[in-house]
């Protein structure tokens, strides 16, 4: 009888649930497919678990669904005058986790132990992906180096996609810090040497995105743990280290000091607003006048979602008609793509809703706005709600560290 529950207990679609997000996970490195199977069979557990019609209400209750739904649905309206509805459709595609996520996430109660196993699976994958990552450098180092000094980088897992694994390792130093207070003395060597390495690599791979949001959390957790009187008098040594560390990194690590000089040199196009081929500023700064452009053109909605690449394109013949195919890229940030999407409404949707999600309910406010303020720096300066691998990690962070929060302070209240 005991045999037969326990059965009963391990297929469960709680149990389900989390073997979908582990295999997420795994898909994350391995598979777009998995991937994509893995965030629909999520999705569809949530109405078994809890009933359609508790799970709908439950839903349309969840502010958490609204903000990152909305986000999905601002392009989806844009169709009604986007001319390439192909195009609009692929967009629709790759941003449809933005809704299934949260979806898939209300009512979820998993316990403390799943959430470790979560993210620890998660920690294990990224530690063999950067392992990997880093590995050409200690059989062709020079090699690695001249590829920095042209703007090139390591190898990454994550299809290469070298800013969403860099932003997903702060991630993963912002939930190791979590876990310090909760695991054993033996634990915190674990996650001090794991903490350690990941930073290492944060400066190796030399990522600019993930060094701004892990200087930003370092900031804050500072502020979080001087708070604390009896901890002022080390305030100033701490944050003297803080300050020093990238002018260390920058004298031992040649990726890091051949990343810091390619961008010295990138910036002397883009204050100089000249066009340099293969670029990244310069470029990136331009593609910002292009989208100025269209915006100012289609002021009031944009021209749809599934027209932004052709606009784009027309706007860069105007400005520079023999700049190559490669360099015409696409919009630099997220609320250029949105005000290129749906105009100014779209700007000032897509501002309102990271307002509102710096602003959403938590049971740790710091914690939880510090990440969104990490969160919403990527989106300045990258366009992580475009591309797949970011359309997953910006939602499922967000609702992984939301919950571990509110585990973990159940935990301290009882």
């Amino acid at each position: 009888m005991k045999s037969s529950y326990s059965a009963h207990r391990s297929f469960s679609p709680q149990a389900f649930t989390e073997w979908a997000i582990v295999a997420m996970i795994v898909g994350l490195f391995l598979s777009r497919a998995l991937l994509s199977v893995s965030i629909g069979v999520f999705f569809l557990l949530a109405p078994i678990r809890l009933g359609f019609r508790t799970w709908l209400t439950m839903a349309i209750r969840d502010r958490l669904v609204w903000i990152l739904g909305l986000l999905w649905l601002l392009p989806v309206i844009s169709g009604l005058w986007s001319d390439n509805l192909n195009a609009w459709s692929d967009v629709i595609r790759i941003k449809l986790p933005l809704l299934l996520l949260p979806m898939g996430w209300v009512g979820l109660s998993l316990n403390r132990s799943s959430y470790q196993r979560i993210g620890w699976t998660l920690t294990i994958l990224t530690c063999i992906g950067a392992i990997v990552s880093v590995a050409p450098m200690f059989w062709d180092g020079l090699s690695v180096q001249r590829d920095y000094l042209r703007g090139g980088s390591l190898i990454t897992p994550l299809e290469n996609d070298r800013v969403r694994f860099s932003w997903l390792i702060v991630a993963l130093l912002f939930w190791m810090e979590m876990q310090w207070r909760t695991v054993s003395s033996r634990g915190r060597w674990i996650v001090g040497i794991l903490a350690f390495l990941f930073m290492l690599y944060l400066h190796v791979l030399a990522v600019r995105i993930g060094l701004l949001c892990f200087y930003l959390l370092a900031f804050f957790w500072i502020v979080r743990i001087f708070s604390n009187p009896s901890m002022r008098k080390w305030i100033l040594p701490v944050f003297i280290l803080l300050v020093s560390l990238p002018l260390l990194m920058y004298q031992i690590l040649p990726t890091f000091r051949a990343r810091v000089d390619y961008i010295r040199y990138d910036w002397s196009y883009t204050f100089s607003g000249k066009y340099l081929p293969g670029g990244n500023d310069a470029i990136r700064m331009q593609s910002l006048q292009a989208s100025k452009n269209v915006i100012d053109e289609h002021s009031v909605y944009g021209v749809g979602f599934g027209d932004i690449r052709s606009k784009i394109d027309s706007a860069y013949q105007k400005i520079d008609p023999n700049r190559s195919a490669a360099d015409r890229i696409y919009p630099a940030n997220e609320w250029a793509v949105y005000g290129v999407g749906m105009g100014w409404i779209g700007i000032i949707a897509f501002s309102g809703l990271m307002i509102w999600l710096f602003f959403y309910s938590s049971i740790d406010p710091f914690r939880w706005r510090s990440w969104v303020l990490a969160t919403i720096l990527s989106f300045v300066t990258d366009i992580g709600l475009e591309v797949q691998y970011g359309v997953f990690l910006v939602p499922f962070l967000l609702l992984f560290f939301h919950s571990s929060d509110r585990i973990k302070k159940q935990e301290i209240r009882s």
